[in-house]
């Protein structure tokens, strides 16, 4: 649906800001336009303003903070790493950040359970599932990545992506899960591989390119997974 021309965005923040609160409080399904209008300060006026209803306002608050997240995950990216160990690095800042979220991470967590929230985010999955297959390919190459089908393993590791990042909403605890997912990772690692911390200076140039594209594939799959249950905008 296309939108108008902004009026001054703190007005727009504050409903979201409010919506955050009454979601958290209330859950999405017993909340009204009403409540979160009341709680902001301001008026239905402005808020069929911004939004086409409730859903339209969730959908952009679960855009927001998806994509700080992914952003939390991206600071974590080390081009000069290994592929599997920036794997770990993004998994964990992203788990991390998840238990810091508050009253968000209830409203998140509800966002992959009701239906209309949800469905669309599923739009997202099998390009997240080939961006995926495209990282462990170059990982592959590379001989950061044991050798197996890769459209199997990129369809697995989307999976515990998602599956670790629910229990973390549900729970709020992230260090236990974190530790799982990085004994999971290690294990993709080819018997004998080396770190690429622990490699003598100068060696591995020739995948140091791979590792670049790879690590820049990594990205995109985080950004695209994280913003899914948020649907498309």
């Amino acid at each position: 649906m296309a939108r108008r021309n902004p009026r001054p965005r703190d007005t727009r923040d504050r409903l979201l800001a409010a919506a955050l609160e009454v979601f958290g409080e209330k859950g999405y399904a017993a909340s009204s336009v009403d409540e979160i209008v009341d709680r902001a300060g301001s008026t239905r006026g402005s808020f069929y303003y911004y939004f086409a209803d409730k859903e339209d306002a969730a959908r952009d608050l679960q855009e927001k903070l998806w994509q700080r997240l992914a952003e939390e995950a991206q600071e974590a990216f080390d081009p000069s790493e290994d592929t599997i160990t920036n794997l770990k690095r993004a998994f964990g800042a992203h788990l991390s950040a998840l238990s810091d979220l508050g009253q968000a991470r209830f409203f998140l967590r509800e966002g992959w359970l009701v239906p209309e929230l949800e469905s669309a985010g599923r739009s997202h999955q099998a390009r997240a599932t080939a961006l995926a297959h495209d990282l462990l390919e170059e990982g592959m190459a590379c001989g950061d990545v044991r050798r197996v089908d890769p459209t199997a393993l990129a369809v697995v590791l989307t999976g515990l992506f998602e599956e670790a990042t629910l229990h973390v909403l549900s729970s709020g605890q992230s260090e236990s899960t974190v530790e799982v997912v990085h004994v999971l990772l290690d294990g993709l690692r080819p018997s004998g591989s080396v770190h690429a911390e622990a490699r003598p200076q100068g060696a591995g140039n020739t995948a140091a390119q791979g590792r670049r594209r790879a690590s820049t594939r990594l990205n995109v799959v985080a950004t695209d997974r994280q913003a899914a249950p948020g649907g498309d905008r």
